[in-house]
């Protein structure tokens, strides 16, 4: 999906809990590009664990029944696939997430830049391939705080109506935040060491 300019103000559409979601319109798409923001005490080290935990993404992300790691060459590249559940009566949804991992030294920040694309596996009849682009960015803020934005612009594709789409642009990334938060607490997730974060 090509990155389109000519967007609205963000507009806050939920603060709940230490979350806030915001959405916004643009010039030329149909469906609303959201922006989820939180504080957490957690380590880039323990965010990074849980990005780089494809299988375990349906533990934390919204609606997300099944993924699984389609290529990882290096530490900075991964793609994967995911399977999340639409409402009755749509059909479920599957994408194709290709993930680029950047650390900025200076500002203490990781980003995850994420794109959609879908040419890398065939279609399957049984969902509806989704489309689109965002990123996650940790940014540390102590020693032991990170802020965590979550943007993304998607189209669901399908005969899925604009405005019953723009309805999960709130809850499909607070319950994800609320997700990570969690997540990002077990024991798994702790204590792992990266070299590019050093």
């Amino acid at each position: 999906m090509t990155q389109v300019h000519g967007q609205e103000q963000w507009e806050l559409v939920k603060e709940k809990q230490g979350i806030k979601v915001f959405s916004r319109s643009n010039d030329s798409l149909l469906f609303k590009e959201f922006k989820a923001t939180m504080q957490i005490r957690a380590e880039i080290s323990d965010f990074l664990a849980v990005i780089y935990d494809v299988e375990g993404l349906p533990q934390w992300g919204h609606n997300i029944i099944e993924s699984k790691m389609l290529d990882k060459p290096d530490p900075l590249n991964q793609t994967y696939y995911a399977v999340a559940k639409a409402p009755w009566p749509y059909k479920n949804r599957d994408g194709v997430y290709k993930n680029s991992i950047s650390w900025d030294p200076n500002m203490k920040a990781l980003t995850v830049a994420i794109d959609m694309p879908n040419d890398l596996i065939e279609m399957n009849e049984d969902f509806v391939r989704m489309d689109g682009y965002g990123y996650w960015k940790a940014r540390e803020i102590s020693s032991d705080q990170l802020e965590i934005t979550f943007q993304m612009q998607v189209d669901p594709g399908g005969a899925i109506k604009a405005w019953v789409a723009n309805m999960f642009v709130t809850d499909s990334p607070y319950f994800t935040m609320k997700g990570l938060r969690e997540v990002i607490q077990d024991k798994k997730y702790q204590g792992h060491s990266y070299e590019f974060l050093k």
